[in-house]
């Protein structure tokens, strides 16, 4: 997919764009071309092949070998080379280098290193790793690490890299990183105590100013790792089309964070801003093609074309692979160590039509490390089948592939029923006719059928009994029986409710807009706070030698006999 289009300054305002740094030698008349690549949710995708042997479509070593024709074809200084966040997370990878081998450089820094990053943005499932882990990478990268909204909260002062400035031919490209605001709703203080993650806009608004009148740049980019959103609506999470048409003083912007692919422009009351995004793992590069043509030492046309460069069918890198093949052994090796038994299939699939071994499993882990009344979980994989038989740390990660911490939190009885109401409301329809779908579903330009909300929002509860009317609406599904041991629930109580770091944050506005908790007040819930669940499932496996996931059937869809139409047509059209 590509997408191009025009942006024409006038003389006038070129004026105020060009530069007047005495320290630079003046660019001599002409046009010259300027090639702004950028990944973006990497999530682990270093190496071409899964460490038993699958080849995969996409990964850096294509990104490699891409931006390396590219250097010799255009120029090295006419190749800027950029990351938009989120790469310290979702393969075994970066697991290993994050937790196990923590004397070694850390992988990602070594492969920015080598693929010679001019720049770094924090992502925040960068952020979810730990200060000793992104302490560690900031000082092992070459190039900054930016991230501009991210503070000291005594001091407001930066705690990454704000924006860099990289010249090429004499071009000043100013790169101003952004990370997510949303960030204080997923992830726990702990993770990034005495930091503060403002809002994008006011911080945007007053670098553009200070890097106009004191660097002066001939480009201005805003890589931002927040979603593209809508460019008449502002959002916390997604501002990245809304920036693109309020911020005045930006020429592109680069999005990232809700993987999706996009090339376009967005009207800014004066000029059409480029604003890209290039989906996740490596499939695609987003791409600036920038034409500048200067007169007399300034910039009196810029032209800006925006598009998304598939990898999926380009080769990999020999080079990139050679170097980096005793990293991917390391991995391997550690991947396919067997951790233990498990006596029993199990699917994800069946979660989203009641009581499964997968969820169940996870319920059960968090009661017994809690010692909680109640415990919520969600199906964190959408489509993961396991066969009985010996789990390595690879199923492991498939599994639960997320550092969720395990929380402990109280919650009255009644924010139980409204916290779960808010979840099924997510999750399922009020079928009122025979023709209206059981799940909230909608249709993809292919017409393939897929949850409309994110699977991992669909919490179910253990410790108590309780079913859902999937003939009611809003407010009216869930019929809460009794306690698992079966002694009264009382909405009135307090209880000891086991959730996600995640969760308890805020992730997924359960708890806030469900339960009706105000996010001040969600710290103050906290009653205790354990390690990662993933690392207590692998302790688990460890002292027990096996995982034996099973049915807790603490809930159920009603009518059972409506409930089961519904499973045996939706379960063929969602995982066909």
């Amino acid at each position: 997919m590509k997408v191009y289009k025009i942006i024409a300054v006038s003389f006038a305002l070129a004026a105020l764009l060009s530069f007047t740094n005495n320290d630079r030698d003046k660019i001599k008349d002409g046009k010259y071309s300027v090639y702004i690549y950028a990944t973006n949710d990497i999530h682990g995708f270093f190496f071409d092949s899964t460490y038993n042997g699958v080849v995969q479509s996409t990964s850096l070593s294509k990104v490699s070998l891409y931006v390396k024709s590219e250097r010799e074809q255009k120029g090295e200084d006419a190749v800027v080379l950029l990351d938009v966040g989120d790469h310290l997370q979702g393969d075994n990878s970066v697991f290993y280098y994050n937790y196990i081998d923590t004397t070694e450089v850390n992988l990602v820094p070594d492969v920015f290193n080598y693929l010679r990053y001019d720049a770094v943005v924090v992502g925040n499932h960068d952020i979810e790793t730990g200060h000793k882990v992104y302490d560690k990478v900031r000082k092992e990268l070459k190039m900054p690490y930016i991230a501009a909204n991210a503070v000291y909260k005594e001091s407001e002062k930066p705690y990454f890299t704000p924006y860099t400035i990289i010249e090429k031919a004499g071009i000043k490209i100013a790169v101003i990183g952004l990370t997510n605001a949303n960030i204080k709703k997923w992830l726990s203080p702990s993770l990034y105590e005495g930091i503060e993650f403002t809002e994008v806009i006011p911080v945007l608004e007053r670098y553009v100013r200070m890097i106009r009148e004191k660097e002066v740049p001939d480009i201005m980019i805003v890589a931002m790792h927040a979603g593209l959103g809508e460019e008449k609506q502002y959002q916390l999470e997604d501002p990245s089309k809304f920036v693109a048409a309020n911020v005045k003083g930006i020429d592109m912007v680069f999005a990232a964070h809700d993987h999706r692919s996009f090339a376009g422009y967005v009207w800014n009351g004066k000029d059409s801003i480029p604003v890209v995004e290039g989906g996740s793992r490596a499939r695609y590069l987003s791409c600036g093609t920038i034409e500048l043509v200067y007169k007399n030492s300034k910039v009196v046309t810029k032209r800006i074309s925006p598009s998304v460069i598939s990898l999926i069918d380009k080769p990999s890198d020999p080079d990139y692979n050679h170097y980096f093949s005793a990293r991917f052994n390391t991995v391997k090796s550690f991947t396919n160590n067997i951790i233990g038994y498990v006596d029993r299939d199990f699917s994800s699939k069946e979660a989203y039509f009641g009581s499964s071994e997968y969820v169940d499993m996870i319920h059960a882990l968090q009661l017994e490390c809690t010692s909680a009344d109640i415990s919520f979980a969600a199906p964190l994989s959408y489509d993961f089948s396991f066969k009985a038989g010996y789990m390595n740390f690879q199923g492991l990660m498939n599994l639960y592939p997320f550092e969720n911490l395990l929380y402990t939190i109280n919650l009255t009885g009644r924010e139980v029923k409204y916290y779960l109401e808010y979840s099924y409301k997510k999750w399922v329809n009020k079928v009122s006719s025979p023709d209206t779908p059981m799940l909230v579903m909608e249709y993809n330009d292919n017409g393939k059928a897929r949850l409309k909300n994110m699977h991992f929002n669909f919490d179910s509860a253990a410790g108590i009994l309780y079913e859902v009317d999937i003939t009611k609406g809003d407010g009216e599904r869930v019929k809460i029986l009794s306690m698992a041991d079966g002694k009264p629930f009382d909405p009135n109580q307090v209880y000891r409710v086991a959730m996600s770091s995640y969760r308890a944050s805020g992730g997924g506005d359960i708890l806030t807009n469900g339960a009706g908790i105000p996010f001040e007040e969600l710290d103050n819930r906290v009653v205790s706070r354990l390690k990662d669940i993933r690392g207590l499932i692998y302790e688990k496996m460890k002292r027990d030698g096996k995982l034996c996931p099973r049915k807790l059937n603490s809930w159920k869809f009603v009518p059972e006999q409506l409930v089961s139409e519904k499973v045996s047509i939706e379960k063929n059209v969602l995982f066909r």
